[in-house]
């Protein structure tokens, strides 16, 4: 068939225009409109360009069919993705027109929020090949093009006290408060804030017992456990996956296979926590509960659900239970009936006054470092694997994650951190398994068997090096008290603590308090030999 034109796009940094304010209902606001540019925005701005309504979902709900290839057709979804879309038109004059005239709508409805786009005359006889010079392009756009989304400052104008942009629009908070003036990015965040899609589904399915925390203190923290934690999920070798469908139908297959499944995952896990509500609500549970409207705040607050890319937040001791039992699910699944489909994940656990931006960058770090591991089992073992990786932050930090870890868990060139984690696995050989983790915990926390006091006073030890660490262990054994030996390794870690460097039982004493035993127990399976 004869070329048409087509249309990539690519809404890059999305993360960083979610993230960049420390408000969380600025940031939900954020992922609303990141939502919603692919649906009603881009669907009005094509009516305008095309003169009649274009259909964005036919490629879903009949992926087999092209209908560019027929000549009557002067448009066509190719698919819409985890932030991407791929376009077709029948005259490159119209490609150009919505290009033009979205992004005019994007000014107004979403400013501040960058696209970037790639065109080309396609032919799709010879797919792979035109998507790859699309993806070039693109990626030859994004670094040659920096479009300016919102209102430089002035000298004469104040500083919005959100977003340190120039302040343009009066924004008033409620009915109570005095109003002032902040940014039209912030303020158009805000207003979208009402549109909270993630609220009405939990009410929803809990029948109106239940709703979504819309404030960052609302998770469930209580005094002296007044942390969050800030978890970052991303799907495992999807782009690759893309890149190597060979046709328009395949991607299409495999893109709705991904949506389906992070989908069903999502709800599977929303009736987790629900199921979980009982427990959260006993006193003896830890947790407190706050009400809105006469419903109880689940302790989970989505705040970015864009394909594989997930990120949510929740009380700090629910980090890594909440985290864990997420990978879980997704491992369950196959993507397009015979692909096993893995995810990585960073748990940032951060006090809840600490800036949301600063947490978020580090549970992203965490999560590349968890998905370096998952690259590595697959080159040495040919296999599919989930893996998380988490930091404790009791005080203010700054810089890279490396450079944290430099500082805060290296003695003597050993390694206090023994992560990341293997996820959602039956591996009892490796000592990163997870289980291994939580194993570890629950031996510390039986206080007849470890005094809280002597456990401390291991901690202190693990600080001060591996042959101080070494002969507090040796004394223990003395006096009858054996550490948990990561059984079914063959590493011997009860009676040499250290190997290659590095020590579980650092991390095991970090989450006593991070990691309720509730969960444990849950979780607590054999793993002898």
């Amino acid at each position: 068939m004869s070329s048409i034109t087509a249309v990539l796009i690519d809404t890059p940094s999305i993360q960083q225009y979610v993230f960049s304010g420390n408000r969380l209902k600025e940031n939900i606001g954020a992922s609303n409109i990141v939502t919603g540019i692919y649906e009603d925005s881009l669907k009005a701005s094509l009516k305008t360009v095309l003169n009649h309504e274009a259909h964005l979902n036919k490629w879903e709900e009949n992926p087999e069919d092209i209908l560019i290839k027929n000549s009557d057709n002067d448009f066509e979804v190719g698919y819409i993705g985890g932030g991407k879309a791929l376009l077709f038109f029948r005259e490159q004059g119209k490609a150009q027109e919505l290009i033009r005239e979205w992004t005019k709508d994007l000014l107004l409805k979403a400013p501040g929020l960058n696209t970037a786009f790639a065109v080309s005359d396609f032919h799709l006889d010879h797919f792979q090949e035109e998507m790859e010079k699309l993806h070039k392009e693109l990626e030859m756009n994004k670094n040659r093009y920096f479009p300016q989304t919102f209102l430089l400052k002035h000298g004469i104008t104040a500083d919005c006290r959100f977003s340190g942009l120039s302040s343009e629009a009066y924004f008033q908070p409620s009915k109570e408060e005095k109003g002032f003036y902040i940014s039209s990015v912030s303020y158009t965040k805000y207003q979208n804030f009402e549109l909270d899609k993630e609220k009405r589904r939990v009410e929803k399915k809990s029948k109106g017992r239940f709703t979504c925390a819309a404030n960052i203190n609302m998770l469930g923290q209580t005094r002296g456990q007044n942390h969050i934690a800030i978890v970052h999920i991303d799907g495992n070798f999807m782009g690759e996956q893309f890149k190597a469908c060979q046709d328009l139908i395949a991607i299409r297959k495999l893109s709705k296979s991904l949506k389906d499944i992070m989908d069903r995952v999502y709800e599977k896990f929303l009736d987790y926590v629900i199921n979980q509500m009982e427990f959260f609500k006993e006193k003896e549970s830890g947790f407190d509960l706050k009400k809105e409207d006469g419903k109880y705040i689940i302790p989970f607050r989505p705040v970015l659900i864009a394909g594989d890319d997930i990120t949510f937040i929740t009380d700090g001791r629910l980090g890594l239970p909440f985290t864990e039992k997420y990978l879980e699910l997704i491992s369950r699944e196959n993507l397009m009936t015979d692909k096993k489909i893995s995810a990585c994940a960073g748990v940032a656990i951060t006090k809840t006054k600490y800036p949301f931006s600063r947490g978020y960058k580090l549970a992203e770090e965490l999560c590349q470092n968890a998905k370096d591991q998952a690259r590595e089992a697959k080159i040495s073992k040919n296999e599919e694997t989930s893996w998380l990786d988490f930091h404790m932050a009791y005080k203010k930090f700054s810089g890279s994650l490396m450079e944290i870890r430099r500082k805060k868990c290296s003695i003597n060139n050993c390694q206090l951190h023994f992560g990341p984690y293997l996820v959602a696995s039956d591996d009892l050989s490796d000592e990163k398994n997870i289980k291994h983790l939580k194993n570890g915990i629950k031996d510390f926390i039986n206080t007849k068997k470890w005094p809280r006091s002597m456990v401390k006073e291991f901690r202190e030890y693990l600080t001060l090096g591996e042959r101080a660490a070494q002969d507090f262990r040796d004394e223990m054994q003395i006096k009858g008290r054996e550490l948990y030996d990561l059984p079914a390794t063959g590493k011997g870690y009860g009676v040499n603590i250290w190997r290659g460097g590095s020590t579980p039982y650092f991390d095991m004493i970090e989450l006593l308090d991070f990691y309720p035993k509730h969960f444990l127990t849950a979780g607590q399976v054999n793993t002898d030999a």
